[in-house]
């Protein structure tokens, strides 16, 4: 299949008005091209009135609250398990048996969230555990014939309801999306990375506790 074209647009962040749910209408600036964006990193134009809305982060974690929240909606009453639950099963699906913290590393939970989760679902069947050979201090996850079961079967629905999400974006713009979403988790991950260096234990305790 042929790759979309990655060429940017950059938005201007200054609203040009305020919708009636109180989100901002913007427009593209003129002449802005990838090229422009490609000589280094360019800060999003932040005009006097810039608010959080103009942030990346802010938009982002509003979509994945809105995401979490369509998937309880759907998979809750219908399978009996929590979206956290079904991100475990899935994750651990494309994995195989790995520790707990690769699978809270892939699913993008801090560990003692991941813990609580496979916790409840080994309790439930879904997820089976044995002595790791390469660390006798943890043990490795797998899913259960249950546990496999079950993923396929909200995978089907996973799928359909990522249809519903994206309804209004053509073949192209999906794939430049999950592009773009991959390179921004690129450069977040290695931002991460560097405030781990310089966070102090207690910092990193406590996020690990939040």
């Amino acid at each position: 299949m042929k790759q979309p074209q990655t060429t940017q647009t950059h938005w201007d962040a200054r609203p040009d008005k305020i919708a009636a749910d109180g989100q901002r209408s913007v427009a593209p600036l003129a002449g802005s091209t990838a090229h422009e964006s490609a000589s280094g990193p360019q800060h999003a134009g932040r005009g006097p009135d810039g608010d959080i809305r103009d942030l990346f982060s802010f938009e982002l974690q509003r979509l994945a609250g809105l995401s979490t929240r369509i998937a309880a909606l759907s998979i809750r009453p219908k399978y009996g398990i929590t979206a956290r639950e079904w991100r475990a099963l899935a994750v651990l699906k494309y994995l195989g048996k790995v520790p707990l913290q690769e699978l809270a590393k892939h699913s993008g939970l801090l560990k003692s969230q991941m813990s609580r989760t496979v916790s409840a679902m080994i309790e439930r069947g879904y997820i089976d555990k044995t002595a790791n050979p390469g660390d006798g201090r943890s043990i490795l996850l797998c899913l259960s014939a249950e546990g496999l079961d079950l993923s396929e079967q909200i995978l089907d629905d996973s799928f359909e309801r990522n249809e519903h999400m994206l309804s209004t974006l053509s073949q192209a713009e999906r794939h430049m999306l999950i592009e773009l979403l991959q390179r921004v988790t690129r450069s977040s991950t290695q931002y991460y990375h560097h405030l781990k260096q310089t966070a102090s234990q207690d910092d990193l305790q406590q996020l690990d506790e939040e």
